[in-house]
């Protein structure tokens, strides 16, 4: 959620921005962020962190100065695990600052127990809130100019995704993505690469592509959901790896489609299926849209925030 998104939200928390401005703003830098917060913490009874290195930083602001941190941690590091002393530096770091947290929010329900076992925590103090997608008005879009679109960056599986595609010469394809995520990957002749476009491009390409395609890698950090809540708010029948993240939202054959991590032949099959059903896509988007309207929302993800919030302040 954006912090301007929801009156709910606003109405009880400062932002270190003005929320008044309903548009994103011009982001401080990371440490200039942790310091701002470390700055202004002491007139408030919880410090929400909604950064990785900003979470990190205000922690260890907090520890070096010998103050409470009252914080809770919505982004924590739990990317996969490396013998590199590096990764083992940040994991340690992580693990102190959530010690001396209040308590930390995941983005999947499969995150609570990766997070308890990685930073040696009681699940107690971890709750999972669902995100919002940022389509404000959920509806069916009705425009299909007839290709496949695959999008993002983060723990993306385009190897697989081009090894499906590779089955169906007939399903034109886009793809959006960084300049380096399909590297040494042979492109078929009938698949498009974008490389970060401007986000009203991407949207375009969204309202109207056919359906989307989401592998993504195996992971235990929930991944893909921006584009995933997004397409569904579209009524854009969704493909994508059962994982953390997608889990929590999708029901299998009613409201998206799951596959196993790296499958590439279920994948192609599941492309082939709903590209020549009409009557099915509509099914699945349309269901899509109804779970986006029920609980997809801003100011329902705020409501749910600041539940958990209250809560781990209390259990604290």
């Amino acid at each position: 959620m954006a912090f301007w998104q929801s009156e709910t939200w606003i109405a009880v928390v400062d932002s270190l921005y003005d929320t008044s401005v309903k548009a994103d703003p011009q982001f401080m830098s990371w440490w200039h962020e942790a310091l701002a917060l470390w700055r202004r913490a002491c007139n408030y009874d919880v410090v929400v962190t909604m950064g990785v290195r900003e979470s990190m930083a205000y922690g260890l602001l907090c520890a070096l100065t010998g103050r409470r941190s009252k914080q809770i941690m919505c982004e924590v590091f739990i990317d996969a695990p490396s013998p590199s002393p590096i990764w083992h530096l940040k994991n340690a770091i992580y693990r102190y600052v959530a010690h001396r947290a209040v308590g930390l929010l995941a983005n999947s329900s499969k995150e609570i127990g990766t997070m308890a076992q990685r930073y040696r925590m009681d699940s107690s103090r971890i709750r999972y809130v669902p995100l919002n997608t940022n389509i404000a008005n959920p509806k069916m879009e009705s425009a299909d100019d007839g290709f496949l679109l695959s999008a993002g960056r983060t723990l993306r599986d385009y190897a697989t995704l081009i090894a499906a595609i590779r089955r169906l010469p007939n399903v034109p394809t886009s793809v959006i993505c960084g300049r380096h995520d399909v590297q040494g990957l042979e492109i078929p002749s009938h698949v498009t690469v974008l490389h970060e476009i401007p986000r009203e491009d991407y949207l375009k390409k969204l309202r109207r592509c056919r359906l989307v395609a989401l592998p993504l890698l195996n992971t235990e950090r929930a991944t893909g959901q921006v584009v995933l809540l997004e397409a569904m708010a579209m009524g854009k029948p969704v493909i994508t790896t059962r994982s953390p993240g997608t889990v929590d939202t999708i029901e299998h054959e009613k409201n998206g489609i799951l596959i196993e991590p790296g499958d590439a032949e279920a994948l192609a099959h599941k492309i082939a299926q709903l590209w020549n059903d009409p009557t099915l896509r509509e099914k699945i988007g349309a269901a899509a849209v109804e779970t986006m309207r029920e609980s997809g929302s801003a100011e329902r993800h705020a409501e749910l925030k600041l539940a958990a919030i209250r809560e781990l302040v209390r259990s604290r």
